[in-house]
């Protein structure tokens, strides 16, 4: 074997490897770098584990190219070369951008195959070693990453809110963690986990739109939650007017639905049928006057201008007997945030609304002088409503589980889920909660007087 194949191999084993550890990257979510750095820190510098992978490529490449004169060698080369260069930049400029950091990658894999395999047949006319490789390869990814018609959700990661989120006017007081679970389309490969390791739940759905169409989504709520903490927490502490409601704006349009190419994902619905629709809850008002199949005057705002607009309703899928557009929605809400806030912008946080309630904390901690937490290490979950409340949120028993594993003195919890989070941790601390009034009164009466520091 040549050098510039071994540096091909090695590229191979390693992005295997990394592929199944990839998948397991919430184990050692306990491990703390010091007092403010957690485990989600040191995998935000995983990008360039993986950048390294093509960059071993490449020198394989350059190695094969000035140890053979041949053209065609230099064709196949400077191919994987150019594969490899793009996989890198975009890989360190623009990780989140999943489809296309994948895409690139898997190119640049079957370039050094198609390499291997046309070497190969310089010295023999059927280069079975090379069809083997690429055959068991692709077998081994097909049974990791072919998704099925099922969900699975799993442990994931806590995150130091103090990093996550910075308020301009605010100083760190206490130590509050929020918690993520990972929630994805189910691989073959999961069911094995779920035998090895706790907590594996799967659930026979599909996302109900493309994978791209999702990423955007939750990407919209994790800003929302942003926005919802933050205007709460400044309302709380004597800042600002808090959330209000003006409209119902589409965050997906689902497929099949009969108003696509009509309605366009941000449209703000302002009205149905000439009533005004300002909330949710009122278009959900609306639709239960509305017959499926009915023709519906919408008015929304898109680019703000006013547009008047005549769609098509259908059946619900949950309530055959009621109308939908076939859209997923949520309230156009205007936040007065007085001051900035910082958000830290994780590798592994790719989005969703769950960490609202525990980031409306974490500013008022920030907030408040000496803070809120009285000494305690929290632990929180739950959306951030405009009225102060704490909504359910998806993954309870994982979550519950994840904060478990950590040293967390308590873990507060929307009350709607509380028996799924004492499901997933039966020796934790669980406080349910309605409100970001409750946290706050609960950490009040609950102090932990060894760890007060004096303030005045």
């Amino acid at each position: 074997m040549t050098r510039w194949q071994r540096f091909y191999y090695l590229g191979m084993v390693l992005a295997l490897i990394l592929a199944v550890t990839g998948e397991l990257i919430w184990l050692p979510d306990p491990l703390r770098l010091g007092t403010r750095l957690y485990w989600i820190d040191a995998i935000d510098l995983l990008i360039y584990v993986l950048a390294f992978i093509p960059i071993i490529w490449m020198a394989g490449a350059f190695w094969h190219m000035f140890s053979q004169g041949n053209a065609w060698v230099r064709v196949r080369s400077i191919a994987v070369i150019a594969a490899s260069l793009a996989s890198v930049i975009i890989l360190l400029t623009i990780p989140k951008k999943i489809e296309i950091s994948v895409s690139t990658f898997l190119i640049t894999w079957l370039l050094v195959f198609i390499d291997l395999f046309f070497h190969e047949r310089m010295r023999r006319k059927m280069p079975v070693q090379s069809i083997t490789l690429f055959g068991s390869t692709l077998l081994l990814l097909l049974v990791m990453f072919w998704p099925t018609n099922s969900m699975v959700t799993y442990p994931g990661l806590t995150l130091n809110m103090n990093r996550y989120a910075q308020a301009n006017e605010g100083n760190v007081h206490g130590e509050i963690s929020g918690v993520l679970v990972f929630e994805r389309p189910a691989f073959p490969i999961d069911w094995l986990y779920a035998k090895l390791f706790a907590k594996y739940s799967f659930e026979p759905k599909n996302l109900g739109m493309s994978l791209g169409e999702y990423n955007q989504e939750v990407r919209t709520m994790k800003e929302d939650a942003n926005a919802a903490g933050s205007a709460i927490a400044y309302q709380k502490v004597g800042k600002g007017k808090g959330i209000t409601s003006h409209g119902v704006r589409i965050t997906a349009i689902l497929k099949d639905s009969p108003v696509s190419g009509i309605l366009q994902l941000s449209d703000v619905i302002e009205e149905v049928n000439e009533y005004s629709v300002t909330t949710v809850q009122d278009l959900t008002a609306r639709m239960k006057l509305t017959k499926p199949g009915d023709q519906v005057k919408v008015l929304v705002l898109r680019g703000g201008q006013k547009v008047s607009l005549s769609v098509k309703t259908r059946a619900n899928p949950d309530d055959p007997s009621r109308a939908a557009f076939g859209i997923q929605v949520a309230n156009e809400m205007q936040y007065d945030i007085p001051a900035p806030v910082k958000y830290h912008n994780y590798l592994l946080h790719e989005g969703g609304p769950s960490h609202g309630a525990v980031l409306a904390l974490t500013l008022i901690d920030q907030l408040t002088p000496c803070g809120v937490t009285y000494g305690n290490r929290v632990a929180g979950t739950g959306t951030m409503e405009a009225d102060g409340s704490i909504g359910p949120v998806g993954g309870l028993e994982q979550k519950a589980y994840s904060v478990s594993r950590t040293d967390a003195d308590v873990f507060f919890v929307p009350s709607q889920n509380e028996s799924e989070a004492r499901r997933g941790a039966p020796d934790l601390l669980i406080v349910p909660v309605h409100t970001i009034d409750d946290m706050l009164n609960w950490l009040r009466s609950n102090p932990k007087q060894n760890n007060q520091p004096t303030c005045s």
